[in-house]
């Protein structure tokens, strides 16, 4: 069963904190009366109040860490997507993290298809989303800051791994302000052979982490457990399928607070080939909607059957001769459902000349996709992907999507994401104009068009 598409778009509303800056909302927040004793971390940084255990559990590392002039950390990240029970989605990432007080720090994410650095040396700060591409940031920013307000997608949750290892930080800003509880649970070995204390933490937004720290005088995080899945169902950015839960374990492979840090680490040389972007915006403007490298571009469209939402048989085979929009999206992915009364007034004008909409619901049941029509008024013709085999066949590995697909069954034209009514409305209208009379888009560059045109 194929998820890819879930993810996808969950991941991108993940890549920012969602959990209010604090600074803003949280620090006025009360610390919970369950929570008591009061533990400073450092002059001038916030007092919390702990338990006597917690206090000294806590104490310790967070005053390790605050007092540090530099450090050093490799951690592994895993997260896992679970739908009814079942792993969907399991991606294992590597951050390294350098810094050294006030405001010189590098955060490096190594993501399975993605590699993310941000540089500060204290006079310039720049991130590079790729090898070749980078920008600059109009100022620099304190450690502290990029803690909590790190103006760059690194990852799902990096808030709190971020503040258990970059020097001078209060961890107490993250992990102790705006909490609902905070609880000692065990002294259990970690794995069963490292002496370790286990905490467990709720915050104000009902996201809940779990901390094991090593049980000795100078301790040092070993494993955070964050379930994120109370924030992404208060979240307005998607809608969360039921039986849906995200989780983000840390594991801290290295972790140090002292020795020396080379100041190479803080300082950012572009590639001879880089592309400077003005900001992070015109980066990703860059790459949406790329269709170039779609590898099914300029190939015969994959054969498909399926199920209406009307519960009929689909061939795809039926639409041969036909300019055919396909559509991929979901009821809880909003771009998707903001982008199809678009897509369906646009092709609705081509009507007459041989253009068709397929809006293929995918990972969802026919229940479900009739109930979300009724309710937004919608008629289309919906054939159903319950299972992603659709999704797959055509490799769209995020919604929505939109696959365009000429006269002779070739694909033309491939987009991912929402750039707004306008510019989809320009966009689709100028592809149609072409296609509708049997013009070419993408296969006309294409030097597999002439073998994949034979194939009717």
């Amino acid at each position: 069963m194929s998820y890819r598409f879930t993810i996808a778009v969950l991941s991108l509303a993940l890549c920012w904190s969602i959990r209010p800056a604090v600074g803003q909302e949280e620090t006025s927040a009360a610390v919970p009366d369950q929570v008591q004793g009061d533990v400073a971390t450092g002059d001038g940084l916030t007092e919390v109040s702990l338990s006597g255990d917690l206090k000294s559990v806590l104490q310790p590392l967070f005053e390790s860490i605050s007092k540090a002039d530099v450090s050093r950390a490799t951690v592994e990240m895993l997260a896992d997507s679970v739908l009814n029970g079942e792993t969907v989605n399991s991606e294992t990432s590597t951050f390294q993290i350098a810094s050294r007080v006030p405001n010189q720090f590098t955060v490096y994410l190594k993501q399975p298809e993605q590699r993310t650095r941000v540089y500060c040396d204290g006079e310039s700060f720049i991130a590079a989303m790729a090898p070749d591409a980078y920008f600059r940031m109009p100022e620099v920013i304190s450690i502290q800051d990029a803690i909590t307000n790190l103006p760059i997608p690194m990852g799902p949750y990096p808030e709190p791994l971020l503040s258990l290892t970059m020097a001078g930080a209060d961890p107490t800003i993250s992990l102790v302000a705006g909490m609902k509880s905070l609880d000692l649970i065990d002294r259990n070995p970690f794995r069963g052979k490292v002496p370790a204390v286990h905490v467990r933490g709720e915050q104000s937004d009902g996201v809940t982490w779990e901390l094991w720290v090593t049980d000795e005088e100078s301790p040092r995080p070993l494993r955070m457990l964050i379930d994120m899945t109370p924030m992404l169902i208060a979240s307005d950015q998607v809608h969360v399928p039921d039986g849906f839960s995200y989780q983000v374990r840390y594991d801290f492979l290295t972790w140090r607070m002292s020795g020396d840090v080379d100041a190479a680490l803080f300082a950012f040389t572009p590639a001879d080939d880089a592309t400077q972007y003005e900001s992070l915006d015109d980066y990703f403007q860059s790459i949406a909607g790329a269709t170039k490298e779609h590898p099914l571009l300029g190939q015969t469209a994959p054969r498909f059957l399926a199920i209406t939402s009307e519960g009929k048989n689909f061939n795809s085979q039926s639409l041969k001769g036909r300019v055919i929009v396909l559509d991929f999206w979901a009821t809880w992915c909003t771009p998707c459902v903001a982008a199809m009364p678009v897509i369906k007034k646009v092709t609705d004008r081509f009507a007459d000349q041989g253009v068709v909409m397929v809006a293929v619901n995918t990972g969802q049941e026919r229940e479900e996709v009739i109930e979300f029509l009724k309710e937004q008024k919608l008629k289309l013709n919906v054939v159903l992907d319950p299972e992603g085999k659709i999704a797959d066949g055509f490799v769209v590995d995020a919604i929505p999507q939109t696959i365009l697909i000429g006269k002779d069954g070739i694909i033309e034209a491939v987009h991912v994401g929402f750039d707004g009514d306008a510019d989809l409305e320009t966009r689709l209208t100028d592809e149609l104009e072409v296609l509708s009379i049997g013009g070419k888009l993408g296969s006309a560059t294409n030097p597999n068009e002439a073998d994949s045109s034979n194939e009717k």
